[in-house]
């Protein structure tokens, strides 16, 4: 969400004025009960003029005197009604279609009995659609050549009466005067994103191998000034490539099952509208709509060829008003194949529309790509193509050479449009006040101060603690970045810090892809032993509020350090060194076991090499400036971690060995959800001491995370062999869409369960022999971390996202050791989650 919300910020600019007259509703087919988009409103005598979006909706304001509006729909009778008296008026409107406009209508639509699969001539078509699929689908065959046009294109969206007072217009007058306001009618286009690229690709299907070369390539943007890098990435997620061929057609994270799927008739409702004759082969015109209109389906029209071949031709798609999705106003989706030498059907033109609604009435996010596809071979000879080069004769080449189509007057003013947005200073401070928000960072120079949410916490060990941080920018180096903080607490009155560097071995940044890095780190922190979080830092602010007893800590002196390889094809390799001097701490102690009795161990040092091997293929990120996060997909991730400790190296304590393998996989079952599955196993090898064997990851706070045991204490498990999974089942409303009311608050139901299973080697048991340490005791002398034992702890939760579109709540259970001492049955979690 990052580019959107830095986005959010120039809408401060917007000024908000009273409207004399404001006209709202819900536009529909009167004999089908479908909403209609493109419908033009006007009020008479004014010139005030919008249209419905894609789910019939529509607003039209004016400060003019209104008598009569006007509503007219191609295809429908024009209506025109009085204005009542009034200033605000709720209109819900049904136009009635004019049947002469249809060349043949096989089917009429109104006055149809209850809908059924069964006799429905409509029905009968699409299953042969589905029969004939794999013969007619182009990307199903084996060998692939292609070459793609991309143009992408997102303005600020504003009604053209919100644009007659806005105070972004009037205080940066070359935005209104580079707008667009003919393409949406009643609506201001200002571009602020502009993007084409030309490419050429080759794809071998099985197994999955792609190679792209970059002919040429255009952009202008706004984004920079949070995180450039790595943009498209993200806008590929949410604009996604439409292909009614594919059964599950994946737009944000929701993913749409094709009307074409084999299971299709099953969720959608067929209708033959018409029939062109005017067309070579003659085509069925095909209404879809979604049996349940809360189902993540798409509504339209298909044709499709009467040749025998059942292919579709071409494809105009839209979704439902009441479909459960995110922001999205407003969805316009065109289609058009074309048939290759083979007989085969590809993509040859896609357009992809979008309005996001992010903010205020009025004002919203409009984008569109378009794709265009030419040059396309399929046969087995397809990968002995040469790759073309990203230039000819070493010459670059112009996108102006390379273009299907002409860019529009408004397209060609949009790359001067936004350079001069970047130059201006009120722009700039809007993106420096978005930046600190969300990186918590300060600064735009050199140095950048911060992470803002980490300078104040607290602890039972350290008591209050201050932390002031900082790093380095691009601006000191794209290759060297220096960081590092300084905090105190005042329990302990110790002062703790970090300093690291990291040297690009590549010509890039270190984040940019793919990554060549030599880390170097010294750290003197605080730990928790079994803590491990992803999303945050150890000492956010909010981690500071924990259930239960959280007093056994552990002092860690740390030198790091790391070599990483990141390779094109996504796999990557580190190795590293790390010299870790352990202090327990809080209620925590080392107490060594012996024949002759006990004594407590001031510290522990580890002398450890480590290496670890990830397998990412076709991994997708949002890569920033100063970070990278994963865009899940469908693709497995596969880890192998290994660590070695070596006795009597740079005073190291211990030898032994520790291996993990951990694979994550999402799998996506169209309009029933996804699963994000984690499995993972590990073993400890030698005879080592509680502090150095697996202590499973537990989770004391209240924020939920899926790879942790929430309901779990600090140190309360302990194992030198196991073996769990992890499963996050996400529905996207697939029941709560069906439940009367309930469906209104577009809720998202989710079921997890984890289980882990796991022993002690009696070499590692210290009530099995000396040599070793006594188990973490609390304070009255009870053991706290008991080995796992036959019965495998499990836990699991219902949850409920999408709450006010930004929240997930979940109810945990803990299933199993019920009888340990301080735990919790059960327990509720939250988590700031934002779904598209």
């Amino acid at each position: 969400m990052k580019f959107l919300i830095s986005i959010f910020f120039l809408f401060f600019f917007f000024g908000a004025e009273a409207q004399t007259v404001q006209v709202k509703g819900l536009i529909t087919d009167k004999s089908t009960g479908q909403p209609l988009s493109g419908v033009t409103i006007s009020f008479e005598n004014s010139t005030s003029k919008t249209s419905s979006d894609a789910k019939g909706f529509y607003t039209i304001i004016s400060k003019e005197k209104i008598k009569a509006i006007h509503f007219y729909g191609i295809g429908y009778r024009r209506l025109k009604l009085e204005m009542p008296a009034g200033h605000s008026h709720h209109m819900n409107i049904e136009l009635e279609p004019q049947s002469e406009d249809l060349s043949e209508v096989s089917i009429s639509v109104a006055h149809q009995p209850r809908y059924k699969n069964k006799g429905n001539p409509a029905v009968e078509l699409i299953r042969k659609v589905i029969e004939h699929k794999k013969s007619n689908a182009a990307n199903l065959q084996n060998y692939l050549s292609y070459q793609e046009y991309e143009k992408m294109n997102i303005s600020l969206s504003m009604t053209t009466e919100k644009a007659k007072t806005s105070k972004l217009l009037k205080r940066l007058s070359f935005l209104k005067n580079n707008s667009d306001s003919l393409t949406r009618p009643g609506k201001l286009l200002t571009p602020i994103f502009m993007k084409e690229k030309m490419s050429h690709n080759l794809v071998y299907q099985n197994p999955f191998k792609q190679e792209t070369a970059v002919l040429a390539e255009n952009q202008s943007r706004i984004d920079q000034f949070i995180d450039e890098d790595g943009i498209n990435e993200y806008l590929d997620k949410i604009y996604q490539r439409v292909d009614l061929y594919q059964n599950d057609i994946g737009i944000g994270n929701q993913s749409f099952m094709s009307p074409i799927a084999d299971l299709a008739p099953q969720f959608y409702k067929y209708f033959i509208i018409d029939t062109l004759k005017d067309v070579s082969p003659m085509q069925i015109k095909l209404m879809i709509a979604p049996r349940n209109k809360e189902d993540v389906l798409f509504l339209g029209y298909l044709y499709i060829a009467l040749d025998g071949k059942y292919a579709v031709q071409k494809a105009t798609l839209s979704v439902n008003s009441k479909i459960n999705i995110n922001w999205v106003k407003e969805m316009n989706i065109s289609l058009q194949y074309h048939q290759d030498k083979t007989g085969h059907y590809y993509l040859g033109k896609s357009i992809m529309a979008m309005d996001l609604g992010l903010f205020k009435e009025g004002a919203s996010i409009f984008g569109e790509r378009t794709l265009f596809i030419n040059d396309f071979v399929t046969s087995p000879n397809a990968l002995n193509l040469p790759l073309k080069s990203k230039s000819l004769e070493g010459q670059p080449v112009q996108m102006a050479e390379l273009r299907p189509e002409k860019l529009t007057p408004i397209e060609e003013m949009a790359y001067k449009n936004i350079d001069s947005l970047k130059n201006s200073k009120p722009f700039k401070r809007a993106m420096g006040l978005a930046s600190f928000l969300l990186s918590g960072y300060i600064g735009q120079g050199k140095v950048e101060v911060g992470p803002f949410n980490s300078f104040y916490s607290f602890n039972p060990v350290e008591g209050l603690r201050l932390k002031v941080g900082g790093r380095t920018t691009d601006l000191f180096s794209k290759r060297i970045f220096f960081d590092g903080h300084i905090a105190y607490g005042s329990r302990d009155q110790k002062w703790k810090y970090s300093l690291g560097t990291i040297l690009s071995l590549s010509p890039g940044s270190i984040y940019e892809f793919p990554v060549k890095s030599l880390t170097l780190r010294h750290s003197y922190e605080t730990q928790i032993p079994g803590q491990d979080l992803n999303f945050l830092e150890d000492d956010n602010f909010l981690l500071s509020f924990k259930r239960g007893v959280n007093d056994k800590w552990l002092y860690n002196r740390k030198w790091l350090l790391e070599y990483l390889h990141e390779t094109e094809n996504h796999f990557s390799f580190k190795v590293a060194y790390k010299n870790q001097v352990l202090d327990p701490t809080g209620g925590l102690r080392f107490i060594a076991l012996t024949n002759s009795g006990h004594s407590e161990v001031p510290d522990i040092t580890t002398s450890e090499f480590t290496a670890e091997v990830r397998w990412a293929p076709h991994e997708q990120f949002y890569q920033g400036k100063r970070f990278r996060r994963p865009i899940r997909n469908a693709y497995p991730i596969f880890t192998l971690r290994g660590s070695v400790g070596v006795k009597g190296f740079l005073n190291g304590d211990y030898n032994y060995q520790n291996l993990t393998f951990n694979v994550f996989k999402r799998a996506y079952f169209s309009q029933f959800g996804y699963s994000d599955i984690i499995l993972e196993a590990g073993k400890v090898f030698g005879k080592v001491p509680f502090p150095l064997l697996t202590i499973h990851r537990a989770n004391q706070s209240y924020a939920y995370e899926l790879p942790s045991y929430n309901l779990m204490n600090f140190m309360e498990f302990m194992s030198d062999r196991y073996a769990s999974i992890n499963l996050e089942h996400n529905f996207n409303g697939f029941i709560l869409n069906k439940i009367p009311l309930v469906k209104r608050l577009q809720l998202r139901e989710i079921l997890t369960l984890k289980v882990l299973s796991g022993s002690l080697s009696s070499k590692n048991d210290p009530r099995e022999g000396s040599g070793l340490y006594q188990f973490p005791r609390d304070r009255h002398g009870n053991e706290v971390s008991p080995a796992l034992g036959s019965t495998p702890y499990v836990e699991g939760s219902v949850g409920l996202s999408n709450i006010f579109k930004i929240l997930r709540v979940d109810l945990v259970r803990r299933f199993t050791y019920l009888d340990h001492p301080r735990i919790s049955k059960w327990g509720i979690r939250a988590k700031i989650k934002v779904d598209f």
